[in-house]
C-alpha cells in the first residue's frame, strides 16, 4: 500500500500519479524492497475542521483592534481547514494565531496611548486655565 509523498492520499498499485493532487510517484522495486523495514506511512492528514476559537478571535481582531491582521489572521483560520496535511493546517493556524497576538496587542497599545494623550490635554487645558 503506497500513499502520496505530497498529499498523503492513498495510492492504487502502479499509479503513476497521484490522483488527489497529481503529484508523480516514486517507483521502487518491489521484489528487493524488504516490507517489514520500510512500510510506508502516510502523512497525518488536515482534521477539516474551522478552529471556531481562532475564528471568533480573528473576527474580534478585526472588529475593534487592527483590521489589516484581523482580515490576514480570518483568512488564514478560514484557509488552515483546507490544508493538504496536519503539518501545514498546524502551520498555517500558528500564522493566524501570531497575527492575532500582534493585532491584539497593538489594538490594547493604540488606547492605552488615545487615553494617556486624552489625559495629558485634559489636563494641560486645566492647568493653562489655573486652578
Amino acid at each position: 500500500m503506497a500513499f502520496c509523498s505530497n498529499c498523503g492520499t492513498q495510492l492504487e498499485e502502479n499509479a503513476k500519479f497521484c490522483p488527489f493532487c497529481g503529484t508523480k510517484t516514486e517507483q521502487t522495486e518491489s521484489s528487493t524492497v524488504d516490507t517489514f523495514h520500510t512500510e510506508e506511512v502516510p502523512p497525518a492528514r488536515a482534521s477539516g475542521i474551522l478552529d471556531t476559537k481562532m475564528l471568533i478571535w480573528s473576527i474580534i481582531n478585526l472588529v475593534a483592534c487592527c483590521t489589516p491582521l484581523g482580515i490576514a489572521s480570518l483568512i488564514l483560520t478560514i484557509l488552515a481547514k483546507d490544508a493538504a496535511s496536519a503539518e501545514k493546517e498546524a502551520k498555517t493556524l500558528k500564522t493566524a494565531k501570531t497575527c492575532n497576538w500582534i493585532g491584539t496587542i497593538g489594538g490594547i497599545v493604540y488606547v492605552v496611548a488615545c487615553f494617556a494623550i486624552g489625559l495629558i490635554i485634559g489636563f494641560s487645558e486645566v492647568f493653562s486655565q489655573g486652578l
